[in-house]
């Protein structure tokens, strides 16, 4: 079987727009009429054939950037760990929970920060956020050696408490919070809207914190988690077996020390209206424009966004964690004939956009019961990526991903166990263009370093 191909999650079907943070006082926006990509800039593409109607907006993040004496360039991270410890964590899972995070001490330095938070049916802050110098790790690796499992899951607890010690962020830093789970919010809050509204209020009060959430085994409330990582502008990572913990948290840790854009907003327009674009992430309406907004973009990610216009503009518009200034890119989108290359890049993303949207849609169907309309949603998928073309490696990951996907929605047990976690993971993946935990073709080079770095461990 295919290696599950998670890349990012559920999040924006939504039309409403994040809160869009004020630029900082500083340097002045730069304006650049053509798409540029530099050593610290995003790259902004136009791809559309002059005998069809469907084009594609490409933003292209830069390579991973090096200094010769001190290795790859990133921003500090400020990272809050938000731990279940209740008592179905006792089983073997703590254990590995504690390696990860003495291998999440390991990999960062003084210039960043950690937080933990544990919760039970109590909710404790197990360390504030911290300097992770060479002392303060062993401290902090001592308090993460006395952690115990105890009672029920107070989930919202503990993710109040860790949202609450990232606030006052600023755009020097980088900040994420890594909320983890084996079971269901059964303490405190436990309503799904009430948990995501509480991760929305602190959003928009600081839009710079990033929540990501990581589902361990075969009982915890996927859709929650899924709406909860939407909702804080991150990736839901469903952690199939125990022993892959590790990779997970080395992946999304590589993630934060990659990061080179946030606050990233796409607005597409043509005069006389067009259709709303076709992806994942949220998109708002302005009039006759839409704006699509993509909370940041890691070091050799891209982002495809499929529209319908015969002529017209985008505006690319971000903050760059490298040159620490907002950029802004303008590109007049005109058809033009395309090369069979190009002509394959605008299928495989069409195939991949309606693989995430197949993927989502029969999530939704497989949990009202409609198992049999789930399937046919998987299987129409596939036939789109044959026609995208049977030889090509990244359709075959597709093809992959959706029969795996299939697998898990014959019954309703299948999907009650599996197919509700890994539809929910992989079709978010696919829609966002993000790994999740699992080895494909949206991982970048730090992330791989990392993981390298944790099965070495």
């Amino acid at each position: 079987s295919c290696s599950p191909q998670p890349s990012h999650a559920v999040m924006g079907q939504s039309t409403s727009a994040p809160t869009q943070p004020a630029a900082p006082a500083g340097p002045a926006e730069t304006v650049n009429p053509l798409p540029v990509h530099t050593g610290t800039q995003l790259g902004l593409q136009y791809l559309c054939n002059s005998a069809g109607s469907t084009g594609l907006l490409s933003i292209v993040a830069p390579q991973t950037p090096v200094d010769a004496d001190s290795g790859p360039k990133r921003a500090p991270i400020d990272l809050t760990l938000v731990i279940d410890r209740s008592g179905s964590m006792g089983r073997g899972k703590l254990a590995m929970v504690k390696r990860s995070i003495t291998f999440i001490l390991s990999q960062l330095n003084a210039g960043d920060r950690l937080a933990l938070v544990s919760y039970d049916t109590d909710v404790r802050t197990d360390f504030e956020l911290t300097a992770c110098t060479e002392g303060e790790k062993r401290k902090m690796g001592a308090k993460v050696a006395e952690i115990r499992a105890g009672s029920m899951t107070n989930l919202s607890g503990g993710l109040e408490a860790g949202l609450d010690l990232q606030k006052g962020a600023t755009r020097e830093t980088v900040r994420s919070v890594f909320l983890l789970t084996d079971g269901l919010a059964n303490a405190g809050m436990t309503t799904t809207d009430g948990i995501v509204k509480l991760v929305a209020d602190a959003r928009g009060k600081n839009s710079l914190v990033v929540v990501h959430t990581f589902g361990f085994g075969d009982d915890h409330n996927a859709e929650m988690l899924a709406a909860v990582a939407q909702a804080g502008g991150g990736e839901y990572v469903y952690v199939e077996k125990d022993e892959s913990l590790g990779d997970s948290f080395a992946e999304a840790l590589g993630g934060l020390a990659s990061v080179v854009a946030q606050s990233i907003s796409l607005t597409v327009s043509q005069p006389g209206g067009m259709p709303r674009p076709r992806t994942q992430f949220p998109v708002v309406q302005e009039g006759e424009a839409w704006r699509v907004d993509i909370s940041d973009l890691y070091a050799e990610e891209r982002r495809d966004v499929l529209v319908a216009m015969t002529a017209g503009t985008a505006k690319l518009r971000y903050y760059s964690i490298l040159s620490s200034e907002w950029v802004t890119v303008a590109l007049a989108c005109t058809p033009r004939e395309l090369t069979p290359d190009e002509a394959a890049t605008v299928d495989l993303s069409a195939a991949r956009e309606a693989t995430a949207a197949a993927m989502i849609q029969a999530n939704e169907d497989a949990a009202s019961g409609r198992l049999a309309e789930a399937r046919q949603h998987l299987r129409d998928a596939l036939v789109q990526a044959e026609a995208a073309g049977a030889e090509s490696e990244d359709v075959q990951r597709l093809q992959c991903d959706l029969n795996e996907c299939l697998e898990t929605v014959q019954t309703a047990a299948e999907y009650q166990s599996k197919g509700a976690k890994k539809l929910q993971w992989i079709g978010g993946g696919h829609g966002k263009q993000r790994s999740r935990g699992a080895e494909c073709a949206y991982t970048n080079s730090v992330q791989r370093s990392m993981k390298s770095a944790a099965s070495a461990m």
